[in-house]
């Protein structure tokens, strides 16, 4: 089974950094982070767990499929195993 991006699965379903940034009120920069790589600055494919409520209210709102389960997943290619209580950005 390939990995779980939880990010990207996020950033693509509200339509991008750009977008999702600005519903959630927060810099684009900071979404965007979300699918880098931790060598780069991001949180390997996570998203911060203090985002999750707000992103699940955000897309029932808004007719977007999306569920716990889409939130959480192994981020792709990290090198660096998920640590428990990360949150990144």
């Amino acid at each position: 089974m390939p990995p779980v991006d939880p990010a990207a699965t996020v950033l693509a379903r509200f339509g991008g950094a750009g977008p999702l940034a600005q519903l959630l009120r927060l810099d684009r920069s900071a979404v965007h982070r979300w699918a880098l790589p931790k060598h780069r600055g991001g949180s390997g494919g996570l998203v911060p767990a203090r985002h999750h409520q707000r992103l699940l209210a955000l897309a029932a709102a808004q007719g977007i499929a999306l569920s716990p389960a889409d939130l959480v997943g192994t981020p792709a290619a990290t090198g660096d195993p998920p640590r428990a209580g990360a949150d990144d950005g």
